[in-house]
């Protein structure tokens, strides 16, 4: 039997996946929450991502079933974190990387982006919710295009919320290329068309490594299972056909 396993983005709720239920029905599946493995105590914030990976597949493998595939999905912030897993962990039989950075290249671009996700992180947590939201969705990544998933205040903690910014910012994040080389597991990593600069990060990453296929959903943005959620059930179902 084959288990999914879907990790939302920043401000993603695992609630957010059941829009697929009935189209993975076939499957086990299970939605996460970043915010159950957030590392309890952290002295060096740049080994936040590997804690977190490490809690993550000890809980997904304390009782490993030889006879069971799992197959893991990530959006965004999900997307790193999944890679983090896979890399932490060679269990895992295939993953579908959606809208992800594989990692930032310059430590000014690192410090820029810290500090960036920092004074984020400061606005969650003390200015008016439904103005920073408008803020958040106005940004370039989105395309434009707006989000169509219902984002209340009272579905949140603040604090981890801030936490999530700050502990995960690209910036603390290594480069994950040299790592995503080696994997040998089959990845698929989907990019919106109208998200240039992941457009790019796909197709880099399947010159990188032969096991990740690229694929590009038509008229979509950063939000691809939202924007087109056909066409995104359509490429998990075939790819987990494949290789489930």
């Amino acid at each position: 039997m084959t288990t999914l396993h879907f990790i939302h983005g920043f401000l993603g709720l695992p609630s957010d996946w059941q829009l697929f239920i009935e189209n993975i029905n076939g499957y086990n599946y299970k939605f996460h929450a970043i915010a159950d493995f957030l590392p309890k105590s952290e002295n060096n914030n740049n080994s936040a991502f590997k804690n977190w990976a490490n809690c993550f597949n000890q809980k997904i493998f304390a009782k490993k079933n030889n006879f069971e595939k799992n197959v893991l999905v990530g959006y965004s912030l999900g997307g790193r974190l999944a890679l983090h897993a896979l890399i932490e962990n060679h269990d895992w039989d295939a993953a579908l990387i959606v809208s992800a950075n594989p990692g930032l290249n310059t430590e000014n671009e690192k410090y820029a982006r810290i500090l960036n996700d920092k004074k984020w992180a400061e606005r969650f947590l003390n200015e008016d919710w439904d103005a920073v939201m408008q803020a958040w969705n106005g940004q370039g990544v989105f395309s434009g295009l707006s989000n169509t998933l219902v984002r209340a205040e009272s579905q949140y903690n603040k604090a981890e919320l801030a936490c999530a910014l700050t502990l995960f910012s690209l910036g603390r994040q290594e480069d994950l290329r040299p790592h995503i080389a080696s994997l040998q597991i089959p990845l698929l990593w989907l990019a919106g068309e109208k998200d240039s600069k992941f457009v790019g990060f796909a197709g880099e990453m399947s010159a990188l490594n032969h096991k990740v296929e690229s694929f590009v959903v038509k008229d979509a943005g950063h939000r691809i299972p939202w924007e087109k959620p056909l066409e995104f059930s359509e490429k998990l179902l075939e790819f987990v056909k494949r290789v489930g």
